[in-house]
């Protein structure tokens, strides 16, 4: 048969392809950096260079924007049309006050945008109704009152969700219904006062809310029902005095509650029941007196609790708590005063039971192991003749000769009040003892007895007088007869041999001697 050959060889069809690559690549290598820019590959980095709005450029391919620190007041309709690539945009600490409908058209592929820390107070319904692919929103620090219903509608990627510190003041029925995969929503510092029954619904994977700094009076925890996966829930530094529970259900995914720095009084024993797996409960900085030990009872996964800065009332009253705390095996970061009566006043509260004796009664708070006593029991007949007999505040009256029987109960004895006296008269006993020894100790140190004291002085007063008279006796001329017997004969001292004793005279001319 006949065969064609093709005119051009394979080497030539690999030269022709590689050109056509290169081509297709050139205008990434060529790309268009904006002015006053830093560009690092497909990345444009224009912080804080003055600009009052979006710099164009020809370079559609870039696939992260910042903007950041710049005086942006207006985000006008299209504004990012030639970043249709990107995936972040970050255009945070600006002055944007407007953002009309539609100005992120176009970014089908942006997953982070960043607008905190501006003056935005509205946004338009369909604001975000094209980024179906973003995850994470941060709007905190702005001037929103208010949101429409349906602003977030079509976010179903949406992970992080920022409104922190804004005016908000309602959160609209299901404003979240769309965003299924939400797992963190910060909606603290701002001026929220009650939430509405399906205000989270559709919040199926939520693992962490922030409520904290708001103006919430009341919790009905019913409210939370669809959270789900909910993991943590801030509550702290509300205005919270009221803590209810509208229907029965199990929050098992629960591990965290912070309630501190509200107002809250008392709560109702079946509050927490719904909260079996729950870990830490903060409700430092609360109005709470007294908290029934039920309440602490039903949290037995409890490890952390925090109970500090509450209006503790230290008397009986306070007993089932101390119960609790004793056997707690957990830990709590602050310690837990007694803020009244006075006098335990600043006291810590197991040191308060145990220093005051206020649960004398309970054996699990002063004594390990519970004991019985039954006390004896006295009757006293007595034979009034008077009219009436006074018993507590009530006066009975009575006939003469009417015999009335009372009955003296001993109040039982307390082992840890017999315990106590018995180590303190021990104590006593052994502290005299030692005393007395000390005593003995210094008198013989410092003041020598008296008769010791005669004894040295008739002692010393004998020897003075044998002194004396010895020199009186030498001193007698009739005495000192032997020494003028001797003559010197020789040069030297005198060698005296007398009745005395052997003497030496240092000097010849004289005669006295000393023995």
């Amino acid at each position: 048969g006949l065969h064609f050959k093709w005119p051009l060889g394979a080497r030539m069809l690999a030269a022709l392809y590689a050109m056509s690559m290169v081509l297709k690549m050139l205008p990434a290598l060529g790309m268009a950096c904006p002015p006053k820019c830093r560009c690092e590959k497909l990345l444009f980095y224009c912080d804080s260079q003055g600009f009052h709005s979006v710099p164009n450029t020809t370079e559609k391919g870039s696939l992260g924007l910042s903007l950041r620190h710049n005086y942006i007041s207006e985000l006008e309709r299209d504004q990012f049309a030639s970043f249709s690539q990107l995936t972040w945009l970050h255009l945070d600490h600006n002055q944007i006050a407007t953002v009309r409908e539609d100005s992120f058209q176009g970014l089908y592929k942006l997953k982070e945008l960043v607008l905190s820390s501006n003056k935005i107070f509205h946004l338009p319904n369909t604001t975000f109704s094209q980024l179906l692919n973003l995850q994470n929103l941060d709007l905190s620090f702005n001037q929103l009152s208010s949101l429409h219903p349906e602003l977030f509608y079509g976010l179903r990627k949406l992970q992080t969700l920022h409104l922190r510190s804004n005016s908000l003041r309602t959160i609209p029925v299901r404003l979240f219904w769309d965003c299924r995969s939400l797992e963190f929503l910060d909606l603290s510092t701002n001026r929220l006062r009650s939430l509405a029954r399906n205000g989270f619904a559709g919040l199926i994977k939520l693992r962490e809310l922030h409520l904290e700094h708001n103006q919430l009076t009341k919790i009905n925890f019913a409210h939370f029902l669809r959270l789900s996966s909910l993991h943590t829930l801030f509550l702290q530094w509300n205005k919270i005095s009221n803590l209810t529970c509208g229907m029965e259900w199990t929050w098992g995914t629960l591990e965290k509650l912070d309630l501190t720095g509200n107002e809250i009084k008392a709560i109702d024993l079946t509050v927490f029941e719904t909260m079996p797996n729950l870990k830490t409960l903060l409700m430092d900085n609360n109005k709470l007196t007294t908290l029934d030990s039920k309440i602490l009872s039903s949290l037995t996964a409890l490890t952390t609790v925090g109970l500090s800065g509450n209006l503790w009332e230290c008397s009986p009253k306070i007993c089932a708590l101390a119960t609790w705390l004793s056997g707690f095996q957990g830990r709590w970061e602050h310690s837990i005063l007694c803020h009244s009566p006075d006098h335990t006043q600043g006291e810590d509260i197991l040191d308060a039971v145990y220093g005051f004796q206020l649960c004398w009664n309970l054996s699990t708070v002063v004594t390990p192991v519970a004991t019985t006593y039954t006390a004896p029991t006295t009757e006293y007949t007595k034979r009034i003749s008077s009219s009436h007999f006074h018993m507590g505040d009530k006066e009975i009256p009575t006939t003469a000769g009417m015999v009335v029987t009372t009955e003296e109960h001993f109040p039982e004895p307390n082992n840890a009040i017999f315990t106590q006296r018995v180590i303190t008269g021990t104590m006593a006993l052994l502290f005299s003892f030692f005393f007395i020894i000390f005593i003995v100790f210094i008198s013989r140190k410092c003041c020598p007895p008296t008769l010791r004291r005669i004894r040295q002085c008739s002692m010393i007063q004998n020897h003075r007088q044998l002194r004396s008279q010895t020199r009186l006796h030498m001193a007698n001329i009739s005495d000192q007869g032997p020494y003028n017997e001797y003559e010197p004969t020789h040069e030297g001292p005198f060698i005296i041999i007398n009745g005395y004793g052997q003497c030496k005279c240092q000097q010849l001319p004289y005669k006295e001697c000393e023995v």
